[in-house]
């Protein structure tokens, strides 16, 4: 009975509006002012019914975007046999293979600001039709993203109901796979020479040169390439949280590099 109503939701592309409704829940960081609404984690409450169709649509989509190589190989993020031990291999042979040939390397921890929240969803559909989805798969998508209400339960209490204008939602089965298809091609602004790696929204990325200089010049346009996709895109980066170091294994001592993201200098941190 319950498949039979999921074909008629897919076939007819009518989703259900109280599918798109959401309780949130704020659970208190550890360790943090519990007086200041940021430190708490919003915790998303959807339909249970919702996130099992949502099941079934993602493993299908997953499967199209990895039996097609549609996913960049940089991206190791909810990807089957893929994890951060993928990156930390690439990354330390990376460095030692620049230290074998004393070179510097530089490399910047990008932070996406409130990546989930900002996402944009016409780009999503953008991005699936430039993918050649058609039909069924994206009118679902299309109705799972639009729309969406939510009410925040503090307690007994519930407040008033408001529409969630932007990003994918939070908690449900499909929002992580739509968030890397978003930020797929951001690897596609990467300049050539240089090394990139996303898991999910955490980005890095590595140059390395035989001199500090020009290192430093080399990473400064692949920032700057990179910051331009990202404006282009609706995602910012938190010049706060990203954070730039520089490895080297010789013995004489170099001034910090001085790489700016949006005219600010990313500060230089030794682990």
């Amino acid at each position: 009975m319950l498949l039979t109503v999921f074909n008629s939701i897919w076939e007819s592309g009518i989703f259900p509006p109280s599918w798109r409704e959401a309780t949130i829940v704020a659970i208190p960081k550890p360790g943090k002012d519990s007086s200041d609404p940021n430190n708490y984690r919003p915790i998303a409450l959807t339909s249970c019914l919702c996130k099992t169709m949502e099941r079934m649509v993602n493993n299908r989509l997953m499967w199209v975007l990895e039996s097609k190589g549609l996913l960049a190989s940089e991206q190791c993020g909810f990807r089957k046999n893929r994890s951060t031990a993928d990156h930390l291999v690439r990354f330390d042979s990376y460095i030692r293979n620049a230290f074998a040939k004393k070179e510097h390397v530089l490399a910047i921890f990008f932070d996406l600001e409130k990546a989930y929240d900002t996402t944009w969803k016409h780009g999503i559909l953008s991005d699936l039709y430039d993918l050649d989805f058609r039909g069924h798969l994206p009118t679902f998508i299309d109705g799972f993203l639009s729309h969406r209400l939510f009410q925040v339960r503090a307690g007994s209490t519930l407040s008033d109901t408001y529409e969630q204008e932007m990003g994918v939602p939070q908690g449900s089965i499909l929002s992580p796979v739509l968030f890397s298809l978003k930020i797929n091609n951001i690897v596609k602004s990467v300049l050539k020479g240089s090394e990139a790696s996303l898991f999910v929204d955490d980005f890095a990325l590595c140059i390395r040169a035989k001199f500090l200089p020009h290192a430093q010049r080399l990473m400064q346009l692949c920032v700057n390439s990179v910051q331009d996709w990202i404006c282009n895109n609706g995602f910012k980066f938190s010049t706060s949280k990203t954070v730039c170091m520089h490895f080297c294994n010789q013995r004489n001592h170099f001034a910090e590099p001085t790489i700016l993201l949006d005219k600010t200098p990313i500060k230089v941190v030794p682990e």
